[in-house]
């Protein structure tokens, strides 16, 4: 393996790890929470989760997602653009604060939320707008040292509060116990970022910076709002078309989700700098032989979560949950296309093509929407899991077209694409089939490790060589 790819599958790891503490120690406490809260306060706290990833766009406006680009634009004058888009989050969080307070009978009535937690609202989008800042800055200099330390102090101390608070303060209201728990900690560790940031470099050309910066990202917030759409507006409709408590089990899936979305997530943040590195040094074949590896991994990877998810339902939550198997299975099986579609994505972001990115999610969700309207009134919360399997599919095929309509060529190894595809839609229907067989899905879940080492060690040997004691990244 070249340095540049060993730095990235390092710094992949890493990633990994820090991202495993951030969400996997909450993930880890899902039997604890679940407990804690009744399923109706369950799904009310997930309600608000759902509210802040809408918000949390519309105060960020996806500038994170511009640092690719303004590496390579700004160079020397980078931090001080990074800086200015801080600024410019910090300006509109108040902005948002005082719409809020004005408009707070209005919005009560619409979010369904009390004043308090639409305030609390507005700071926990703020946060994680500038975490996400912070994260997409270290991604492109593969410092993944410091996210995990930021990533450990942030998940010990959200899980910490909010438990102390659920148990004494708020004993009698645990939904507001595990919101201030969850913002407090991370509105502090926001603000301490900004503030090292701005000793760092302050923020310099702010007009030239902001005027770049949000005639690129600007057109990301319609595609932002339709991310959103596609991963939290199912709950919410549940909310109002069935009721709380489903909401809670549906949302009690994606808790099992989480541990493939983690992954992706991590890898994800290092495979979009190094495409970028790859592309500029016209590397074109090194992608296809990469993303092909990279998709047949997370193939593995998800298909293995699919056949575990009755049992990992079992030991993470009571009985109340466990109908949520049903929800759990497509909906990994539609984020692995949501994973895919990360792959051309690149291309479109590479080329500054932002507008095709809007429009081909906005399709989707629009998709979603209508279809979760129409399912969702027949058959019942289940029926979400599906539409947004099949919303997916639709928004992994948009990009993927738009990517080879943009490069001329398919950068990518379509047959590769395609079979992992097909091989990801049987193991949704097998998976489903099989919930009764544990021994069956044991017994693939076996197989499929063993293949992935196989496939591991031929390709890169990682597990070889540290077994070795070598220091395979440099």
């Amino acid at each position: 393996m070249g340095t540049d790819s060993s730095k990235a599958v390092k710094a992949g790891i890493g990633y990994t790890i820090g991202n495993y503490l951030i969400k996997g120690l909450t993930f880890l406490t899902i039997p604890i929470f679940s407990r804690l809260l009744s399923t109706a306060e369950y799904g009310e706290y997930n309600s608000f989760v759902a509210y802040e990833t809408i918000l949390f766009v519309l105060i960020g406006v996806v500038l994170h997602g511009s640092y690719k680009n303004a590496k390579y634009e700004f160079k020397e004058a980078y931090n001080s653009y990074v800086s200015t888009t801080l600024l410019f989050i910090v300006a509109n969080t108040a902005f948002f604060l005082v719409i809020a307070n004005v408009f707070s009978a209005p919005l009560q009535s619409i979010l369904g939320l009390d004043q308090w937690s639409i305030n609390l609202l507005v700071l926990y989008s703020f946060s994680t707008a500038i975490i996400n800042c912070y994260t997409s800055y270290l991604s492109l200099e593969y410092q993944y040292r410091n996210f995990i330390l930021v990533s450990f102090i942030n998940a010990v101390s959200t899980i910490g509060v909010s438990i102390l608070l659920m148990l004494s303060v708020f004993d009698e209201n645990r939904y507001m116990g595990r919101v201030i728990g969850t913002v407090v900690p991370v509105l502090l560790i926001s603000l301490f970022l900004i503030v090292s940031f701005w000793k760092k470099s302050r923020p310099r050309d702010c007009v030239k910076h902001l005027k770049w910066g949000l005639n690129y990202s600007l057109p990301l917030v319609p595609h932002g709002l339709s991310q959103v759409v596609l991963t939290q507006f199912d709950r919410i409709m549940i909310r109002k078309l069935v009721g709380a408590a489903e909401t809670g089990i549906y949302s009690f899936a994606y808790n099992i989700f989480a541990i493939v979305n983690i992954t992706t997530n991590s890898l994800g943040t290092v495979w979009e700098p190094w495409f970028f590195e790859k592309m500029h040094n016209n590397e074109r074949e090194n992608i296809k032989k990469v993303s092909s590896l990279y998709a047949l991994g997370m193939l593995v990877f998800s298909a293995m979560v699919i056949l575990a998810a009755p049992e990992i339902i079992m030991i993470l939550g009571t009985s109340e949950y466990y109908m949520s198997v049903y929800c759990v299975v497509p909906i990994v099986a539609g984020g692995y296309f949501a994973f895919l579609y990360n792959i051309p994505a690149c291309v479109e972001y590479f080329y500054g093509k932002t507008k095709f990115i809007a429009l081909g999610t906005m399709s989707a969700a629009a998709i979603n929407i209508v279809l979760n309207y129409v399912f969702i009134t027949q058959f019942g919360y289940i029926a979400a899991a599906y539409t947004t399997l099949i919303s997916y599919i639709a928004y992994f095929v948009f990009h993927y077209i738009v990517a080879w309509k943009i490069e001329g060529k398919c950068l990518f190894d379509t047959r590769v694409i395609v079979f992992c595809g097909i091989c990801m839609v049987a193991i949704n229907f097998f998976g489903i089939a099989m919930i009764p067989y544990w021994f069956i899905r044991w017994g693939a879940v076996i197989l499929l490790g063993v293949i992935a080492i196989i496939v591991e060690e031929k390709h890169m040997g990682l597990i070889k060589k540290v077994l070795k004691g070598d220091k395979y990244v440099k």
